[in-house]
Order: structure tokens, then sequence, then C-alpha cells
């Protein structure tokens, strides 16, 4: 019975990924968790702990530094999904004359004049 809550939950989770952003936020999270927990429940030295922790913070700058870096480089593609890259871009005169269209079917012709 509890496989079904999960499988749906963690369906839910790959849905919400549908960016390149959002990946790296889920994958900082799994990778800071599951290295914290391990660093937490393993019965390692201080001097371990400590050098566990630092890579901790290393992991979470660099993904950080790529973010940025990618972000500086192409900010768009992290924010866009895979239905925006393979779908072309309308021309904004196309675009403009769909636009003039839809209105003149919808409105009213003495709602047009001036």
């Amino acid at each position: 019975m509890s496989a079904k809550p999960r499988s749906a939950s963690r369906d839910r989770l790959l849905q919400l990924v549908r960016t390149p952003l959002a990946f790296f936020v889920l994958a900082l999270l799994i990778t800071e968790s599951v290295l914290g927990l391990f660093l937490g429940l393993a019965g390692f030295s201080e001097e371990h702990k400590w050098t566990g922790f630092l890579i901790l913070i290393g992991v979470f700058v660099a993904v950080v530094a790529t973010v940025t870096i990618f972000t500086a480089i192409k900010p768009r593609n992290l924010l866009y999904g895979k239905e925006e890259h393979s779908t072309p871009q309308i021309d904004s005169s196309a675009l403009h004359d769909q636009i003039e269209d839809i209105v003149q079917t919808l409105v009213k012709e003495e709602c047009l004049k001036k």
C-alpha cells in the first residue's frame, strides 16, 4: 500500500523538474541531504566530520558557481524547458497579425470604432 504514495510523490517531484535550474536545485538538495545524513550518522572523528563539512560547502559553492556561469553565458537555457527549445519562436509581426485577427473576429464592429 505504501508503494503507491511514494511512487505518486516521486512522479510529482519529477514532473516539477522541467527546467535546468530546477534540476540544479534538486541535485543540490539531494547531494547536501545525503552528505549531511552520512556525516551525521556515521561514527567519524571530528577531523573527518570537518572535512566532510568542507566538502558540503565545496559542493554548494560549485553548484552556485556553475549556475552563475550558465546565467552569465546563456540565462535562457536555465529557465526554459524542452517545449520552448523544440518549438520555433514566433516572429513578433506574425504574433501581431494573429492578435489583430482574434480581435476582429471576437470584438463587435461598433466597439472598434473611435
